[in-house]
């Protein structure tokens, strides 16, 4: 399932400051590791080991370095140099400022870099926790796939990587080898797509920053109308550089080597905001994390190709969230529950009875948690939460009677993406004042 928040990191180094990395190695006897991820709202969280701080990263073959842009419970991280930059990302801001730093020792497991080179962002807008609902304190791309083969595994979710690819592969799986072209160190294959009734060949960046199926870019298919009548005008996502707008729509099918992915939802980014990548030669978009969690994949960035086979995700259809709201987690608060101290002795405990015969309890106790606050972010427009009254900066308490300090972000977003129809009881706040209303979710790309 898609997400409608995304984030897409697509960042311009100076080439120069990544030459005097050596890159990671495995540190083990077996020339093989193995680490698990976590798979929220489409997109890889990989634990990793900075400077001995342990924090949460964004697997991203979209970036051609490693960035750090969040300190959120990572006050004891040090650097050795500090080099003040500018970088550039998609979006409709400037460059921001950022700092390069090297000679820092990065563990991923056993996969281990002990010179491994950082930018450092501090800009406060740039906060990708807030939409993934758990801390993400930076993204890394090229360095962690260049000089090994990588295994990901989205059914399983874990990741597998050796310097000899047959450790990556059993006796008789059967793999398609597809050519990578890579160009400033990203990786970039030609697909197949049916807009329509017509069909056109795609030179497609593979991203695994990018939580959506595809993004193409309408201006480098003059000729061909790429859109049916059935879509719709929405919030796409951020950029290290700013709030991305465009379209969203269905299209016939999406072919990568013999493999025929049909009717995926991808989007078309305005111009606006995606003019940097425009300039890249032959470039017509992006395949993201919907698409490639439907097959096996083995990245060999040393041979220039990826080896590709179905999993059992590969038929399941594509969906999006109809209900029109972008909810985003927005800190923490203490959570006042009582619990019944007695309740956890054993059976044969005193018990007291009133009167009408109900139990009392002499010792109650109060447990304090940390519960976290949901916010609308956006709300399209004409869409069943618009025409239900809901603005952006509304608290959302519960989902179908369920308290939302209970669930997830991912858990929350999954209940917008059910069936055409679908009624969704929400209780919302605003201005202090609880409402509630019932959405029915509509789907407009059929």
């Amino acid at each position: 399932m898609i997400r409608c928040l995304k984030y897409f990191f697509i960042l311009f180094f100076l080439p120069n400051l990544l030459l005097a990395q050596q890159g990671f190695t495995i540190q083990n006897t077996r020339q093989k590791t193995t680490l698990d991820f976590k798979w929220i709202n489409n997109l890889i969280i990989i634990p990793v080991e900075m400077n001995g701080v342990k924090l949460n990263f964004v697997l991203d073959s979209g970036v051609d370095g490693t960035v750090l842009f969040s300190l959120e419970d990572a006050e004891n991280l040090e650097f050795k140099e500090l080099a003040k930059i500018k970088i550039r990302g998609i979006g409709n801001k400037e460059a921001i400022d950022a700092f390069w730093s090297k000679h820092n020792e990065m563990r991923i497991g056993d996969y281990v870099d002990l010179n491994h080179s950082i930018y450092l962002v501090l800009d406060q807008e740039i906060n990708i926790s807030t939409s993934i609902g758990v801390p993400i304190h930076g993204i890394i791309g090229y360095d962690f796939f260049k000089n090994y083969s990588i295994r990901i595994n989205y059914v399983k979710q874990t990741i597998s990587i050796a310097k000899d690819i047959q450790k990556l592969r059993r006796r008789k799986e059967q793999f398609q080898a597809i050519p990578l072209s890579l160009i400033q160190n990203k990786p970039y294959m030609n697909i197949q797509v049916q807009f329509g009734n017509t069909k056109a060949s795609a030179f497609q960046l593979l991203d695994t920053g990018n939580t959506d199926a595809a993004w193409f870019f309408q201006e480098t298919f003059p000729n061909i109308k790429c859109l049916s009548e059935q879509h719709i005008v929405d919030y796409l996502g951020k950029g290290m550089s700013g709030d991305i707008y465009g379209k969203r729509g269905r299209l016939q099918a999406v072919s990568i080597g013999d493999f025929e992915v049909k009717r995926p939802i991808v989007s078309f980014p305005d111009s606006t905001y995606v003019r940097l990548l425009l300039g890249i030669e032959k470039r017509n978009g992006s395949i993201g994390n919907e698409v490639l969690k439907r097959f096996h994949m083995i990245w060999d960035y040393p041979n220039q190709r990826v080896l590709m086979r179905p999993n059992s995700l590969f038929a399941t259809p594509f969906q999006y969230n109809m209900s029109g709201i972008e909810i985003q987690h927005q800190g923490m608060q203490w959570i006042a529950e009582e619990y019944d101290e007695d309740l956890k002795k054993s059976i044969n405990s005193q018990n007291q009875f009133n009167n009408s015969g109900q139990r009392v309890s002499t010792n109650i106790k109060v447990n304090f948690e940390l519960k976290p606050i949901y916010y609308v972010m956006s709300v399209r427009t004409d869409s069943p939460a618009a025409q239900q009254g809901i603005k952006s900066g509304d608290r959302l308490l519960k989902v179908e009677g369920k308290e939302c300090q209970n669930m997830t972000l991912d858990q929350i977003n999954s209940l917008f993406k059910m069936q055409d129809g679908k009624s969704i009881d929400l209780e919302l706040e605003r201005s202090g004042k609880p409402y509630r209303v019932t959405l029915v979710l509509k789907d407009l790309l059929p």
